[in-house]
């Protein structure tokens, strides 16, 4: 008989496996630990964040008898498709735009602060003055 603490580190070890065997996990952390430990999050990796990408094999349950559970959430998946496909679709565009938006505001402050680095050339008095 498996204990609640026991199912719930088996299920992390199987999540893990899962990620190794997809190539998830790298030299560099992913995911929300690289949001942890990084100080700023490249440009890359945030547009990456930004497209939501569902992958059904996170579906599963840590119940003991969780097979039947896990079945059932997976019908729900296949049966409202149509709906989270919408609802992912609408979430990517805004997060792109959003991202796409962060960036031209990036270039605009970057572009501020050099124009007020640079000495400014003393202006030449009109002539006749």
């Amino acid at each position: 008989m498996t204990g609640p603490e026991e199912a719930i580190e088996t299920a992390r070890e199987r999540a893990a496996q899962r990620q190794a065997r997809a190539g998830d996990i790298g030299d560099e952390p992913a995911g929300l630990e690289a949001s942890i430990t990084a100080e700023r999050p490249s440009l890359e990796l945030l547009s990456e964040w930004s497209v939501i990408e569902v992958d059904s094999s996170d579906i599963y349950s840590t119940r003991r008898a969780g097979a039947p559970i896990t079945a059932l959430k997976h019908l729900l998946l296949r049966l409202l498709g149509q709906y989270h496909r919408q609802l992912e679709a609408r979430q990517t565009r805004f997060n792109i735009a959003l991202l796409s938006h962060f960036r031209d505001l990036e270039e605009r402050v970057a572009r501020l602060e050099s124009q007020a680095q640079r000495p400014e050339t003393p202006s030449r008095p009109a002539p006749g003055d």
